[in-house]
Parts: structure tokens; sequence; C-alpha cells
């Protein structure tokens, strides 16, 4: 007998949002059963068709930390190369509950899913990625990166990149509120592997674009000098080349006689 997976999926949700008897186990099983089936673009987009996005925000602010990031995956899921899924979870409005989540969440993973699924959400999507700059999305990013999880650093960083790479106008918003400067602070810090991915960041925001290029070479920043010892200590270390070679062409890129002119005027 071939089954139905949009039963099937009918009652994951009614497990997961209308059983309150429900163990944790079961509604964990749930969850990964609804994950597994929306791998398929068409059950993806049927699973918003029955009612589903209801669902979302219950599971992303349940009281188990394993329902939790589990939601995250599954939305990052849902959302990834589906333009029909990326449209309605702008029109149930999940941005600022998914940006709540990456600010607040008291446990490391779903955090981590959270902001896994707003990249998701917002790549190739122009309409998303305005939502979630216009909800001080890049102010999340920076709180991220300033945190003490490297695995929420690290992908705050390659969001930032892909926001500099899919539209240039987010450089200026950048410019606007000061981010150059808090991202160049954050290289004086103690260096660790999280440093490759932000040089990364900061060399998507400066390449063709004047402004940017411009901040990173104001004397005070003293990211010349930053630049400069970094390259000296990274030679001859293997695992940190790129790191050592995004050092270079910011060098190159900031460091030219016509922002020296214009920063002398």
């Amino acid at each position: 007998m071939t089954r139905d997976p949009i039963e099937d999926m009918k009652k994951c949700i009614r497990i997961l949002i209308e059983d309150s008897d429900s163990s944790e186990e079961l509604k964990q099983n749930a969850l990964e059963s609804l994950t597994d089936m929306c791998e398929s673009i068409d059950l993806a987009q049927d699973f918003h068709k029955i009612g589903g996005y209801a669902l979302l925000p219950h599971i992303l602010q349940d009281q188990q930390q394993d329902i939790r990031w589990r939601a995250g995956e599954f939305m990052a899921n849902l959302f990834q190369n589906n333009p029909y899924c990326q449209k309605a979870a702008l029109e149930t409005n999940l941005i600022p509950l998914l940006i709540d989540v990456i600010d607040n969440d008291p446990n490391e993973d779903p955090r981590v899913k959270a902001l896994y699924a707003i990249s998701c959400l917002t790549r190739g999507f122009p309409d998303a990625q305005k939502a979630f700059t216009t909800s001080d999305g890049f102010s999340v990013l920076m709180r991220a990166m300033e945190s003490n999880i490297q695995r929420l650093k690290t992908k705050a960083a390659f969001l930032l990149r892909d926001f500099c790479i899919q539209e240039l106008s987010n450089k200026d918003i950048l410019c606007d509120m000061g981010m150059v400067e808090q991202l160049v602070g954050m290289l004086r810090e103690e260096h660790s592997s999280f440093h490759e991915h932000l040089m990364g960041a900061l060399l998507s925001v400066v390449t063709d674009h004047q402004r940017a290029t411009q901040e990173c070479a104001r004397p005070e920043f003293e990211l010349r000098e930053i630049l400069t010892e970094r390259i000296a200590y990274l030679e001859g270390k293997e695992e940190f080349m790129e790191e050592r070679q995004y050092a270079q062409d910011l060098l190159k890129i900031c460091f030219t006689p016509e922002n020296q002119e214009q920063i002398e005027r």
C-alpha cells in the first residue's frame, strides 16, 4: 500500500502542536520525519499549503532545546533553494522570530541553526535580504560575531560576506552603521581561526567600494599596522594561507596612493 506523505505530515504536525501529551522523543521523531520529507521541494511546498507554517513559531519557542535547534534545521531545509517557501516564510513574518532565537536563546545549537535558517531564507531572495537588513540584521550579525560561539561567529561572517557580494548597497549601510570600524577592531583581538572568516568579510565590504576602503585607511584604525604584522605572523603557516592572502589583498586595496590623498585632504 502506498503511503500518503501529506497525511504523514499532518500527523507529525498534530504530534508537535496539538497533542500536549506527546513525549519529547515522539516530538523529536516527528520533526525529523518532517525534515526528511521536506527534502523534496514539492513536499516542502505542500507543507505550507496544508497550513504547516503555523507550526513554526511553536517549535522555535519550544521549552526543549532539542526541538528548538531541530526547528531551525527544519526551516533551513524548507527554504533552501525553494523560492516558493522563501516567499511564504517572508509573508509569515518569520524573520523576527529567527532573529530573537539568534540573539536570545540560552543554548548554542538553536542560535546556530536559526542563523543557518536565515542564511537559507535570504540566499538569492532580495526581498528577504531587505527584510533582514531593515530588521537591524547587520547588528544581529555583529553581535553573533562578538559572541563566544565559534560556529555562530563563523556563520555570521559568511552571511555578512554574502550580503555584500549580492547587493552593493549593503556596503553603504555598513559604513553608515560604523561597522567597518567594528570589524577592524575585532582584528585586534587575540588571533584565532575565526580571523580568516573575519578578514574575508572585511574584504567583501571594501571590494569595489571606495567609501569603505577610505574608512579602513583612516590612520586611527591602525589597519595597515595590523595587516602588516598579521602577514608576517602568518608567513610559513600553511593552515593560514587563505587568511594571509586576505590580509595582503586588504593591504593592497585599502592603502592606495589615491586613498591616502583623500584622507590627507
